[in-house]
């Protein structure tokens, strides 16, 4: 036999040897178990402060939302700060108004104006008033509106110029959190209570078994 016959006569022999080693380690449960890997499931501890932070984070996250996204579509809010539309519209609603031809409102509706006397105010300042539609002077111009909660119409009528929109929706109480949220400090608590609950989330993430 050859040099280059028996060279590759032993490489077949090592070849055959590793094949049988590898089968036999197969049929006899030979080699490295493998690991089962074993899911970490939070303790009741965790699971509440999973729950408390993600409770806390997506109500600060829908009450942005829901003072800040109608604006993006033309959608104007203020807060109902008097008891005259009670009580279908209770203090502290927040209301949406969206902008509409004041010769098309119909008695019943709910609209959002700043009144003749207010814009005369001895601040100089107007205030928003919600009131509902008793009566619409097209010829005149103006509307006489009126309080649910009060026993008669208002004493100066609304003019189609000071007209701000009709109100389609309100959400009860969310007035009071739109207030302080208009200031700085307000935004700056906000973002404070939205990181307060991530972090709740993460400590609860982090409690193992």
């Amino acid at each position: 036999m050859s040099r280059v016959e028996r060279h590759a006569a032993e490489e077949a022999a090592i070849a055959a040897n590793n094949r049988q080693e590898t089968t036999d380690a197969e049929v006899t449960g030979g080699g490295e178990p493998k690991r089962k890997k074993h899911k970490r499931r939070l303790t009741p501890f965790g699971r509440f402060l999973d729950i408390l932070g993600t409770v806390i984070m997506l109500a600060a996250l829908l009450a942005c939302l829901a003072l800040t996204a109608p604006r993006f579509a033309g959608i104007q809010s203020y807060v109902v700060v008097s008891g005259s539309m009670e009580p279908s519209i209770p203090v502290g609603s927040l209301v949406y108004a969206k902008p509409i031809e004041p010769a098309t409102l119909q008695t019943g509706d709910v609209i959002v104006f700043y009144s003749t006397n207010a814009a005369s105010s001895s601040d100089g300042t107007a205030y928003p008033i919600t009131h509902r539609v008793v009566e619409n002077h097209t010829q005149d111009s103006e509307i006489i509106t009126k309080g649910d909660a009060n026993e008669a119409a208002d004493m100066y009528p609304a003019a189609y110029v000071n007209i701000v929109g009709k109100v389609f929706a309100h959400i009860p109480k969310l007035g009071f959190l739109a207030s302080p949220l208009a200031t700085l400090q307000g935004k700056i608590a906000m973002v404070m209570v939205i990181l307060a609950g991530f972090l709740l989330t993460e400590a609860g993430n982090r409690i193992k078994r």
